[in-house]
């Protein structure tokens, strides 16, 4: 572990990133409910869960639930139980729920749901213990509606930055990405592939830029990746077009379509 990493799971010394990192361990050691903002992509349920293994005096379990696959009444009866989900009593954790709770993409929940949600923090935060709530959501760029400010208010706040405000971090992630994916190869990027990299916006964040290395890695490559193999890989993948190009996506091109999977049924898109 670098002396500049708060956490070794998550790498990149962006002084925005440790700052997120820092604060959310802080809060979970304190007590308070924590609401990880960010992009689709830069890992924001990895920072949660991270920081929830290293609270002191050591983890409990955290029960992760995903708003966006689940839906509000499902994960109010699962998170109240059938009964307070219904409204007919005071909103309190479900037995079943022992430590803390992970909602991811909370503001896809309804603002009823969201309401209720707020009263349970609330009277966590009165009985100053229980269990700890975690959430995580998108941007208000990204939200197709914005979380309920009284509930956005309540809790404490951290921002995971997007890889493109974390350009210096684009290398460290690479390069630790190739050492695990082939752990019996040396496998590098060339500084001409580093340039494309770090010269693109990246909407998906870390997400997207492991999965052009992954399509990369299944091309034979003789241990460089370098910005020729993006050529191969142009028209069946919207990323590595515009990596090459310096243009946007071809999915938003008018007249241009990305062709279907490899005949060996493989997806490359």
């Amino acid at each position: 572990m670098n002396e500049w990493q708060i956490i070794p799971e998550i790498v990149g010394c962006n002084a925005a990133l440790r700052r997120a990192a820092l604060k959310a361990m802080e809060t979970i050691e304190t007590g308070h409910s924590l609401l990880i903002e960010g992009a689709p992509g830069t890992g924001r349920r990895l920072l949660a869960r991270c920081a929830w293994a290293r609270r002191k005096p050591g983890p409990r379990s955290l029960f992760t639930l995903d708003c966006r696959l689940f839906g509000s009444e499902a994960t109010e009866e699962a998170l109240l139980g059938a009964t307070a989900a219904m409204g007919t009593t005071r909103p309190q954790i479900h037995a079943k729920v022992n430590g803390g709770v992970l909602l991811l993409h909370v503001e896809e929940l309804k603002h009823q749901t969201q309401e209720r949600l707020l009263r349970l923090i609330e009277a966590q935060r009165r009985r100053n213990g229980g269990v700890q709530v975690l959430m995580t959501c998108a941007t208000e760029e990204d939200a197709r509606e914005p979380l309920l400010p009284a509930l956005s208010g309540l809790v404490q706040k951290v921002r995971v930055p997007s890889l493109c405000e974390r350009i210096e971090d684009i290398r460290p992630i690479t390069e630790g990405f190739l050492r695990n994916a082939s752990p019996f190869e040396r496998v590098r990027c060339s500084q001409a592939m580093y340039e494309k990299f770090c010269s693109y916006d990246w909407p998906g964040n870390v997400t997207q830029l492991r999965s052009v290395l992954r399509r990369l890695l299944m091309l034979p490559h003789g241990g460089l990746l370098d910005v020729g193999l993006l050529a191969e890989l142009m028209f069946r993948d919207d990323t590595c077009y515009a990596l090459l190009q310096g243009m946007p996506p071809v999915s938003q091109m008018p007249g241009v379509h990305v062709l279907p999977p490899a005949a060996d049924g493989r997806s490359l898109s």
